[in-house]
């Protein structure tokens, strides 16, 4: 028994000075976001660092960028981390068009998005892959020192490592199927809800701006809503830009159009 605790403290032991010490991860790719840099999308030898401190990217190019973990806002994996990258978009420029090259491939790439709040109050975003072997460390190392959970669409959830709290939502094909669904194959009790909905649709200017929709994460300009009546809080957000919101109040079977024009 006294073997057993042994090897208990000395485990203990090796997690805390690995923690303080941090966890470098060499082979990440950077596929966009805040960071303005000019590597190549499908080059690994970047690094990604993550220590209660600060989150550090280094890229190939010397560019570099230290996030303080409590200002991480959400963590992204997969499908998610995709569905967030028209926010990273608006934010800055992208090494590629969205690494496009990975978004249909074949092997499962492993894709994780960053957001977070500058000193200045504004959001920012990276989206990184990791590979087979050290994506889910990094993602276990994240939740670490933030404490945030890792948005997944549900048919990601799998490849999230058990024990990391993970935030799941319906993909983007899932949410296209439901609402491309004829009212005619919905159950009553579906149609009453669905009348009782108005429909809010959102754009922005630019394009791409983050839709903060009562206080939550929803999606992108263009986006289509459909909300319970009643009063709501819809904001519209880039960096760069003032932030731009509205109260609305919706109204059973209405069709409301808003057009964020954001401000520098």
């Amino acid at each position: 028994m006294s073997r057993v605790r042994q090897l208990l403290v000395c485990s203990l032991g090796f997690a805390l000075v690995a923690q303080g010490q941090g966890n470098t991860f060499n082979r990440v790719r950077y596929n966009g976001g805040s960071v303005d840099s000019k590597v190549d999308p499908k080059d690994w030898d970047n690094h990604l660092t993550v220590t209660s401190d600060a989150i550090t990217l280094a890229l190939k190019d010397g560019k570099k960028v230290d996030i303080p973990p409590k200002t991480v806002t959400a963590i992204s994996y997969g499908q998610e981390a995709h569905r967030r990258v028209g926010t990273m978009i608006a934010l800055a420029v992208l090494v590629a068009p969205v690494a496009l090259f990975g978004l249909f491939h074949k092997t499962r790439l492993h894709y994780i998005g960053v957001q977070y709040s500058t000193p200045d109050g504004k959001s920012a975003g990276i989206l990184l892959q990791g590979d087979k072997d050290n994506y889910r460390a990094i993602l276990v190392a994240l939740q670490g020192v933030t404490g945030v959970p890792v948005s997944v669409a549900e048919k990601d959830r799998e490849f999230v490592p058990v024990g990391v709290k993970a935030d799941v939502t319906k993909g983007e094909e899932e949410e296209k199927n439901a609402q491309a669904k004829p009212a005619g194959n919905t159950s009553a009790e579906n149609k009453d809800s669905e009348l009782s909905k108005g429909v809010v649709n959102v754009s922005s200017n630019p394009v791409g701006a983050d839709v903060i929709l009562d206080g939550a994460f929803v999606g992108n300009c263009p986006a289509t809503l459909r909300l319970a009546f009643g009063k709501h809080l819809i904001a519209v957000k880039a960096a760069g830009y003032k932030d731009w919101s509205r109260d609305i109040n919706v109204q059973a079977g209405s069709e409301v159009q808003l057009t964020a024009n954001l401000e520098k």
